[in-house]
């Protein structure tokens, strides 16, 4: 079975990023299913932060789902959308606004919710974490 997973809740006031991470992982884990993609919406884009810096007594999330998406081969999509109104910029968006640097972080991809109908269209489940 091959999952699509969409996340929409804050990486800090939610848990919908750390469940979405246990979940894909212990699906991984298993063997027995795949992730078709992750598509983060909403406030969950704050997860691709680059300059996001957690306290030390706490895991970082983000470098959790680069691991799993390096691991794994996952693709991890941010609404561009949400991003860029969260100060989430790429390298070919800082070029378009003129700004002079970027914050996008490693193996984060911006894309708009046509991915996400494209991933939602070629799996097997979408699971909604809020």
């Amino acid at each position: 079975m091959q999952y699509t997973l969409f996340i929409q809740g804050s990486p800090f006031s939610t848990k919908a990023c750390h469940s979405a991470y246990r979940f894909a992982a212990a699906a991984l884990d298993s063997g027995q299913y795949t992730i078709n993609g992750v598509f983060f919406y909403e406030d969950s884009v704050l997860i691709a932060n680059a300059l996001m810096q957690p306290p030390r007594d706490e895991g970082n999330i983000g470098t959790l789902w680069q691991a799993l998406s390096k691991k794994y081969s996952i693709n991890l999509y941010v609404c561009i959308a949400a991003a860029l109104r969260r100060g989430i910029i790429n390298e070919a968006e800082m070029h378009r606004h003129e700004l002079t640097q970027h914050s996008l972080a490693e193996g984060f991809q911006l894309e708009g919710l046509g991915t996400l109908v494209q991933l939602i269209n070629t799996s097997s489940k979408t699971v909604t974490f809020r």
